[in-house]
């Protein structure tokens, strides 16, 4: 048996690409979330950092993302056909924000035209990149994400 890999919570935060935040408020949160191994003290005062075994985080991350992975959607009909949103969503059987909230990824990387006020979508480029998203926790573009802070505190941030 191999020695146990322990990390803090920001670190493997940062290794998997999420923010520490959404890592303590929704996957510590959740039933089977792996215990504490040990601590870290600090640099000065404070509590302590919890360490975990980072191959027990990597597991139930794993288990998590397939227990929580962002539907996926079939083209409704002609992916050819330019529709709005809104049609498109409609057609998906979702509220038109479960599309629009995308709105700057599929302006993109779907054709689109414009039509007098509205803008019309290929219908498969829209589907294709809603069925492209990462999933729960994690920002379509990490460098942009407002849900980030500075986690200068935790070691190895």
């Amino acid at each position: 048996m191999g020695l146990m890999a322990l990390v803090t919570l920001g670190e493997w935060a940062a290794k998997v690409g999420r923010a520490e935040t959404a890592v303590r408020n929704h996957l510590a949160a959740a039933p089977g979330f792996p215990a504490p191994k040990g601590t870290r003290p600090r640099t000065g005062k404070g509590t302590p950092y919890e360490e975990y075994d980072e191959a027990e985080l990597d597991e139930f991350l794993k288990a998590w993302e397939a227990a929580h992975a962002p539907a996926r959607y079939q083209v409704p009909g002609d992916p050819d056909e330019m529709r709005t949103l809104g049609a498109i969503a409609k057609l998906l059987g979702v509220d038109g924000k479960s599309v629009t909230q995308y709105r700057a990824a599929i302006d993109e990387h779907a054709a689109h035209e414009d039509r007098g006020a509205r803008r019309y979508y290929r219908t498969g480029d829209v589907v294709e990149v809603l069925n492209s998203r990462k999933g729960f926790g994690v920002a379509l573009d990490p460098t942009r994400d407002r849900r980030r802070t500075a986690t200068a505190s935790e070691p190895g941030s």
